[in-house]
């Protein structure tokens, strides 16, 4: 079955998935599910296989660790990227051939796609960004009016500029996440990372294994070091401790 070929119901789920955590990642709720980790899960929960989806959204969430969403900075579309790179090739017939555990997901094959999907979904979260930085300049203007709302004393104006800020977030990460599922379904029956030269494929089996340490680096970097390596140490001694309980 061809991605062209899944019911309607996975496509709306995954729409309807990335209307939330857009919405959640700032402008609704902000309770971390637009996270990559949640977001993943939450995108094998839609299409019927969460475990499949753990290990690369834990990968990702390695990546963006240091990155927290707090301010008006500049942002990832982390949410969009995540739910769509992943879900697509999931339908494209993307799985693990073994537990997120195994070293089978770790080696061969296994590891090139697993870099052939921390890529693809870098690049479609920082394409996202600039979306997102887009509409939030867009924002400034409706902001404005917002003002002028409160000062006229006209609150009804007001909830309705409120409900286009949202309805723009919701409508932005349901398309984006389309986008990505699609592009990621067509990249995958293209051929994906199979026609790439020996070269990259090498150098893609290498990115999953060097994501910790690039984790270590960021919370340094982010809390220094005398602050940092407490944090480090618990959360290698949490992350052995789940591994060996699930074993």
């Amino acid at each position: 079955m061809t991605f062209l070929e899944v019911p309607w119901t996975a496509w709306v789920g995954l729409a309807l998935l990335g209307a939330w955590l857009s919405a959640d990642d700032v402008s609704l709720g902000q309770t971390w599910f637009s996270q990559p980790l949640p977001a993943a899960i939450l995108t094998g929960v839609v299409l019927g296989d969460p475990a499949a989806a753990l290990l690369p959204g834990l990968l990702l969430h390695l990546m963006v660790v240091g990155n927290l969403p707090v301010g008006a900075s500049f942002r990832l579309d982390e949410a969009g990227a995540t739910v769509g790179v992943i879900g697509g090739s999931m339908l494209a017939g993307w799985n693990l051939p073994a537990g997120p555990i195994s070293p089978l997901a770790w080696t061969g094959s296994a590891a090139v796609e697993l870099g052939w999907l921390l890529v693809l979904t870098v690049v479609a979260s920082l394409a996202g960004g600039w979306i997102v930085h887009g509409e939030r300049r867009r924002r400034l203007a409706w902001m404005l009016d917002g003002y002028r709302s409160v000062r006229d004393g006209d609150l009804v104006r007001l909830e309705g500029l409120h409900r286009r800020c949202l309805l723009a977030t919701l409508g932005r990460g349901a398309l984006l996440a389309l986008f990505w599922t699609v592009t990621a379904a067509w990249l995958w029956e293209l051929g994906g990372p199979r026609q790439l030269i020996a070269p990259l494929r090498d150098a893609l089996s290498l990115l999953p294994l060097m994501l910790p340490m690039l984790a270590v680096g960021s919370i340094i970097d982010r809390f220094g070091p005398r602050r940092a390596w407490p944090l480090v140490t618990a959360g290698a001694g949490v992350g052995f401790l789940v591994a060996w309980l699930a074993v």
